[in-house]
C-alpha cells in the first residue's frame, strides 16, 4: 500500500493550461504475505520492520488539473528507462529526455479534455535524478548467484559496465563479488539467436568489480554474453506494486476511471503486471479500467525476477517465456477479477522481429487464435518501432528508413480505447494478419517477393524460441546461459503487388501507396558477417519492377493528395483516425510522397 505521498513542488503549468505540475516521493509498505504481493520475487527475503512490512519509495510527477476535478479520469504514463519523453499523444511537442520542469504541452490533447496523467518510477537499475523517475527497492537477502549481461553496439568499445548501460542510457550496476572468477564465461556470436562462441578466460577480464575488458576490445554487430556471479539482488518486481500502489491511490481520490500507457520496454511491463495478476490492489479493488501497450509485441521482460534488469533491449530470456497470446495472458488476472480492456498494438517490426505475431496466432502452428473478448490487437502495416523520429538517418542500414507516422492513429485507439473501458462502446475489430482471410503469410515467403533490394539472410532472421532457465525458474531464479529450443512460428502480413503489407491499418501512405513500406531493414552489409536484421526500423523501397509509376498512379501532387485525402477519410470512417486530425495524416502521406519522388 502506498503509506504517504510527500510533495516537493507544485506549481502552476506553462502554456496557457490551467494546470499543475507536481513533483512528489511516494512511500511504500507492502506485507509479503498479502496475495498479489505474494508473486513478487524475493520479497519475503527483503528486511522488513516490525509490523513485517516491506518499505521502498518512488519518484512522482503529476499533471492535473488546477480548481477542477477535470474529466475526473487518470492516464498512467509507465516512464521508459525513468525517462518521462513528452505529454502523451501531443502533436507537435518535442521528445523531452531528461527534462527536469514541466513537460511541453504540444496540441494539448489530453489537457483540453481534462485528463490527470501521472508517471512514477518503478525501475530499480535507473539512477535517481533530475529529469528522470526511478525506484528506490529494498534489497534481498540471499546467497551469490549467476546473472548474465548482454549488449551489442555499432562501434569499437574498450570495455562494458556489469549493467545494460550504453552510450544512451547509464544503469545501476551487477557487481562480481569476485574478479578472478575461473568460472566466469564470455562469449559471442554474430546474429540474435546465433550459435554462441566461448572466448578464451585469458583473453578478457574484469577491470574492476563493474567493468569487463576484452583484448583487441569489443567488435562491432557481435552479441556479447557475461554470465558470472554478484551478490546484489534487489527486490526487483516493487516497481509493479509502486504502480499498482500509487495508481489504487489516486483513483479513490476525486477519479472516477483510470488507463495504463506503455510504450517498448513499458509496454511489455504492462503485459508483466498483467500476467502477474496485478490489477487488483491489496483491498481487491481493480487499478486499470484500461491498458494500452504499444509496440510491446508478445513478450514480457524482467521485471520481477532476481538479478533482473529491467532496461535489457536485447531481451532473450525471461521474455521468452509463455504465454504470448491475450487470453493466456490474462489468464490469471481473470481469475482473480480486475481485467482491464486491453489493446495490444504494434508495427511490423514487431511481427518481424519474431513475437508480434504471437499475440493472436498459435506459438508453433501460427494458426489464428480465437478473439479474447477483453483483448484488442491492432498492426499498424507497414511501420516499424522507431516512427518518424530523425534519429533512424544515422543508422547503418542497407536500405532507405522511411519515417512513417502513426501518431494519429495511436490517438484515435486511444480514444476509443477510452470509449470502451469507461463507456462499455465496443471499439473496431483487431486488425491483424489472419490465414483464414489470406492476409497472414511467413517471412521467407513475403521476403522472396523483394528480389530487387537489398534482405536479410533468412537462416539469421531473429526468431522467438523456446528457453530453459533451470529447475528454480518457476520462482524468479534463472540458470545461465539459458538453453533455447526450437524457432516458434513467425507470421507476418502478406503484401500486395507493390509490396505493401495488406492486413492492419493502412496509413494513406500505404492505402494510396508512394513506396513498399516494410517493418524490416537489413543492416548495412559487412563483410564476414550475416546480414541480420537492424534493429528496431523498416525500409522504404522502390516498387517492384512492372509496377505503375507515381506519376502514372496519380498525375501530380495535388492527385496524389486527393488520393490520400481519400484514404483517410476510410480511416476516420473505421474509427482509426480522428477527424480533427485527418490533415494531419493527409500531410504525412505528402511528406513521403514528395520523399519518395527525390
Amino acid at each position: 500500500m502506498l503509506e504517504s505521498l510527500d510533495v516537493a513542488s507544485v506549481e502552476p503549468y506553462a502554456g496557457g493550461w490551467d494546470y499543475q505540475w507536481a513533483e512528489a516521493t511516494a512511500r511504500f509498505a507492502v506485507d509479503p504475505d498479502r496475495p498479489g504481493n505474494d508473486r513478487i520475487v524475493d520479497l519475503d527475503q527483503a528486511p522488513a520492520g516490525k509490523d513485517g512490512c516491506v518499505r521502498f519509495e518512488a519518484d512522482v510527477r503529476l499533471l492535473r488539473p488546477a480548481g477542477s476535478e477535470g474529466n475526473r479520469k487518470l492516464l498512467f504514463v509507465v516512464a521508459n528507462r525513468g525517462l518521462l519523453g513528452g505529454v502523451p499523444f501531443s502533436a507537435g511537442a518535442p521528445v523531452e529526455f531528461g527534462s527536469t520542469g514541466p513537460l511541453h504541452p504540444g496540441d494539448g490533447f489530453l489537457l483540453e479534455r481534462g485528463w490527470t496523467i501521472a508517471w512514477c518510477g518503478w525501475q530499480w537499475d535507473v539512477l535517481r535524478r533530475p529529469g528522470v523517475v526511478g525506484l528506490t527497492a529494498p534489497e534481498a537477502e540471499v546467497e551469490p548467484g549467476w546473472t548474465r549481461i548482454e549488449w551489442r553496439a555499432d562501434v569499437p568499445h574498450a570495455d562494458h559496465p556489469l549493467s545494460d548501460s550504453s552510450f544512451l542510457f547509464t544503469f545501476a550496476d551487477y557487481p562480481t563479488i569476485d574478479i578472478d572468477d575461473e568460472q566466469a564465461m564470455l562469449t559471442s556470436r554474430t546474429a540474435p539467436d546465433g550459435e554462441r562462441t566461448v572466448l578464451p578466460r585469458s583473453t578478457w577480464r574484469f577491470t574492476d568489480a563493474t567493468h569487463v575488458a576484452l583484448d583487441g576490445g569489443f567488435q562491432p554487430f557481435h552479441w556479447y554474453e557475461l554470465v558470472y556471479r554478484t551478490n546484489r539482488a534487489p527486490v526487483v518486481g516493487t516497481g509493479l506494486l509502486a504502480v499498482r500502489d500509487l495508481v489504487s491511490h489516486l483513483r479513490k481520490g476525486p477519479l472516477d476511471h483510470a488507463l495504463g500507457y506503455g510504450v517498448s520496454q513499458s509496454g511489455r511491463f504492462l503485459r508483466q503486471l498483467l500476467w502477474e495478476g496485478l490489477n487488483v490492489d491489496e483491498d481487491g479493488e481493480a487499478v486499470f479500467d484500461g491498458v494500452l501497450a504499444h509496440i510491446a509485441g508478445g513478450r514480457r521482460g524482467e521485471f520481477n525476477q532476481r538479478y533482473a534488469q529491467p532496461s535489457l533491449t536485447h531481451v532473450i530470456g525471461w521474455s521468452n517465456l509463455p504465454p504470448f497470446d491475450s487470453s493466456g495472458l490474462l489468464d490469471r488476472q481473470r481469475s482473480l477479477g480486475g481485467v482491464p480492456k486491453t489493446m495490444f498494438v504494434n508495427t511490423a517490426w514487431e511481427y518481424w522481429r519474431g513475437d508480434g505475431a504471437l499475440v493472436h496466432v498459435h506459438p508453433e502452428t501460427g494458426g489464428d487464435l480465437p478473439e479474447d473478448p477483453d483483448a484488442r490487437t491492432y498492426l499498424v502495416a507497414g511501420t516499424d518501432h522507431i516512427g518518424a523520429m530523425p534519429l533512424k538517418d544515422s543508422m547503418p542500414t542497407a536500405n532507405p528508413v522511411h519515417h512513417l507516422d502513426l501518431s494519429p492513429v495511436l490517438r484515435a485507439l486511444f480514444v476509443d480505447l477510452d470509449q470502451w473501458a469507461c463507456e462499455g462502446i465496443e471499439p473496431p475489430s483487431s486488425q491483424v494478419p489472419r490465414w483464414n482471410d489470406g492476409t497472414a503469410s511467413w517471412r521467407t515467403d513475403v521476403l522472396e517477393r523483394f528480389g530487387h533490394v537489398p534482405t536479410p539472410d533468412p537462416e539469421v532472421l531473429n526468431v522467438t524460441r523456446p528457453v530453459d532457465l533451470g529447475p528454480d525458474a518457476e520462482r524468479g531464479v534463472g540458470r545461465w546461459p539459458l538453453r533455447l529450443g526450437g524457432p516458434l512460428a513467425p507470421v507476418v502480413a502478406d503484401v500486395d503487388e507493390d509490396g505493401n503489407e495488406v492486413a492492419g491499418i493502412r496509413l494513406p501512405a500505404l492505402a494510396a501507396p508512394v513506396a513498399a513500406f516494410t517493418g524490416w531493414n537489413p543492416r548495412v552489409h559487412v563483410d564476414g558477417l550475416p546480414d541480420v536484421l537492424y534493429e528496431f526500423v523498416g525500409s522504404r523501397l522502390p516498387f517492384p519492377p512492372g509496377r505503375p509509376t507515381l506519376a502514372e498512379r496519380y498525375r501530380d501532387r495535388e492527385g496524389y493528395a486527393a488520393a490520400a485525402r481519400h484514404a483517410a477519410d476510410a480511416l476516420v470512417a473505421g474509427r482509426f483516425l480522428l477527424e480533427a486530425d485527418r490533415d494531419w495524416a493527409v500531410a504525412d502521406a505528402l511528406r513521403a510522397y514528395d520523399e519518395a519522388r527525390k
